[in-house]
């Protein structure tokens, strides 16, 4: 679960100190308030949303204090042109589609399990996943990409 919520993180925060605040700013909250949790069965989406929350306001932190995030991105396992450019155009997604295909992709969230975690509609989460993968797909230059 620890790498799910690093993922998540990393892709509101882009940034691995901020990321590690967040994750441990989250896992606090989340302590302090675990008797709220009245059904153990969603503690991972409770927490997954409280740590989204924790992103969001460390981002809207450091910009009113003025501080840009790292730029540089971690160099890949393997260095293969398809990952670089993959990343590249994933990092030029609005950050409400990189959220959404991390949970969905990477994470392995169903929509049902996302719609509540950002409490959106089932249907919108279904149709920004859609214009996320297009937007992905146009920033890949087309067709030749598998999304």
């Amino acid at each position: 679960m620890r790498y799910k919520l690093y993922c998540v993180a990393y892709s509101i925060l882009w940034n691995d100190a901020d990321c590690a605040d967040a994750m441990q700013e989250a896992a606090a909250k989340a302590w302090m308030h675990r008797f709220r949790l009245e059904a153990g069965e969603y503690f991972e989406t409770w927490f997954m949303r409280i740590l989204i929350n924790e992103c969001r306001m460390l981002k809207r932190k450091r910009r009113r204090i003025g501080t840009a995030p790292d730029q540089d991105i971690p160099a890949p396992e393997r260095d293969a042109a398809a990952d670089i450019d993959l990343r590249n155009a994933f990092r030029r997604l609005p950050e409400k589609y990189q959220l959404l295909l991390i949970l969905r992709y990477q994470d392995g969230y169903s929509v049902r399990e996302i719609s509540g975690m950002l409490s959106l509609r089932e249907e919108l989460v279904k149709s920004r996943l859609r214009q996320a993968r297009a937007e992905l797909r146009r920033l890949l230059g087309g067709d030749g990409y598998e999304v």
